[in-house]
């Protein structure tokens, strides 16, 4: 026979699993809106986003979540990049994280790259991807 602290003790265990549960879930919804409100925004401006993800979908660890890029307005050789740092829900961004993504726009690092498909094979100028 069960008794009353062991169902006390059980009915506590599923409280908490659903609360954590519902915490995910919307942290997830959070970040979800905040990635298709930025892509909104960004292509209303000419800009294409792309996110920094792993292969489950999970966010990556470092500052840059995603980043925005277009070609320069009326500077057809120019290209605009931004580095982005996304955030959802509650979340707000940290003077840390301000810094740390001001370092990051003095290290990014550029290169060229041709691409040629000669009806066979993707040929690369100039290294790899």
């Amino acid at each position: 026979m069960t008794s009353s602290a062991d169902r006390h003790q059980a009915a506590l265990k599923a409280w908490k699993t659903r609360r954590i549960n519902l915490a995910w879930l919307a942290a997830h919804r959070a970040e979800a809106l905040s990635k298709k409100l930025l892509e909104i925004q960004g292509s209303e401006n000419g800009w294409k986003i792309a996110f920094f993800e792993g292969k489950s979908g999970a966010p990556r660890t470092g500052i840059i979540d995603a980043i925005a890029f277009r070609i320069g307005r009326g500077k057809p050789d120019q290209l605009e990049l931004r580095l982005i740092q996304l955030k959802g829900g509650k979340a707000g961004i940290t003077g840390r994280e301000i810094d740390r993504l001001r370092m990051a726009v003095t290290i990014v690092s550029t290169d060229w790259l041709g691409a040629v498909f000669d009806g066979e094979a993707l040929q690369l100028v100039n290294g790899q991807l």
